[in-house]
């Protein structure tokens, strides 16, 4: 079974790499962009086949793909090469594949998602407060929706949780929809101890629930992607700011391996997590860094702006050097990966 897991989740991740090479290539393809080849996998060659001016290679490791396109990297006399394209249709080809993570992030959580209690999805509104609890001395009262805490904006009932651990303090100020206004409240003391379960209870409070519908199933799923997406940036503010080091990220190594054990204990939520690296695949490849799709759309705008292009000597060279410190980053990620899966850190 923990082979079987760990298969199921280098599977999974090597899709998730398809999934986005696919986005630039059907974007491709239908903007009379010339695709030379679409590998699935990396590493040896298995098998290829060429059709319609594309080599398709299934490669050796079921693990990443590529689309290379033609003049993709420097120029090209070929009137279908990626730079003769214009400028609107190169910045969709290169936006598609990060466009298409969310898509599939979104879509595994609409079948993937499952409300947690038979009153369906549970939402950021106050149901009931228990006598004596510490949040009424805030002024929270029941039947008040949180809109945020802190500052931060809640979009579904975990982020409950995430923004009070933004914090070390238990006292917050938290801003309420009451009675079709906007209500703050300054200094509102929550029970330190947060209880996760299928009730969806804060130690003293209760949150209310929307009926299991296919609009509510939508709209859940699209504040959950939103919310993943989201995370993504409210975790690297914390590496920016060194509330988090480098030695806390996790390379593929480290990915594969939680994705193995969530799969051992609940294939749905290992369907969830999978959407979440989804999102987070796309919303990192939109950072503007070298090498990154992000990089080429910054490129592509400032082309805008400047009404001619860089030359393509001087963004190879950026996109050169940003993919070698990208190398070393990950050299260094998985080697941490390992370092913690032999001391068995990582599997408990």
């Amino acid at each position: 079974m923990q082979v079987l897991s760990i298969i199921l989740a280098i599977l999974a991740f090597g899709v998730l790499v398809i999934v986005h090479e696919f986005g630039h290539f059907i974007t491709a393809k239908r903007g009379g962009v010339q695709v030379n080849e679409f590998w699935i996998g990396m590493g040896p060659t298995i098998l290829k086949h060429e059709y319609h001016g594309t080599m398709y290679c299934l490669k050796l490791l079921p693990v990443g793909g590529a689309c290379v396109m033609e003049g993709e990297d420097g120029e090209s006399e070929s009137e279908h090469a990626f730079g003769r394209a214009c400028l609107r249709r190169r910045i969709l080809i290169v936006a598609a594949g990060a466009l298409m993570n969310f898509l599939i992030g979104f879509v595994i959580l609409l079948f993937a998602v499952q409300a947690p209690t038979d009153n369906g999805f549970i939402t950021t509104t106050v149901a009931s407060i228990s006598e004596g609890s510490s949040v009424l001395e805030g002024g929270l009262q029941e039947g008040d929706t949180i809109i945020s805490i802190d500052g931060f904006r809640l979009l579904v009932r975990s982020d409950l949780n995430v923004a009070m651990g933004m914090s070390s303090s238990t006292t917050h100020s938290v801003k309420v929809r009451r009675g079709g206004e906007t209500v703050e409240l300054p200094s509102v003391p929550f029970e330190a101890r947060i209880d996760d379960g299928e009730g969806g209870k804060l130690i003293g409070l209760t949150f209310g629930a929307t009926p299991d519908t296919v609009v509510s199933r939508v709209q859940h799923a699209a504040l959950t992607a939103l919310d993943d997406a989201r995370l993504v940036w409210v975790s690297l503010g914390q590496l920016l700011g060194g509330r988090v080091g480098v030695n806390d990220l996790a390379g593929p190594v480290g990915v594969a391996s939680t994705m193995a054990v969530t799969a051992r204990v609940n294939i749905r939520a290992f369907l969830q997590l999978v959407a979440f690296i989804s999102i987070n695949l796309g919303v990192m490849n939109l950072l503007p860094l070298p090498a990154l799709d992000g990089g080429r759309l910054v490129f592509l705008i400032i082309e805008g702006i400047r009404r001619k292009p860089v030359p393509p000597k001087y963004e190879g060279l950026v996109h050169a050097a940003g993919l070698m410190l990208l190398l070393m980053l990950m050299v260094y990620v998985t080697g941490h990966d390992i370092l913690r899966l032999l001391t068995g850190r990582m599997m408990q």
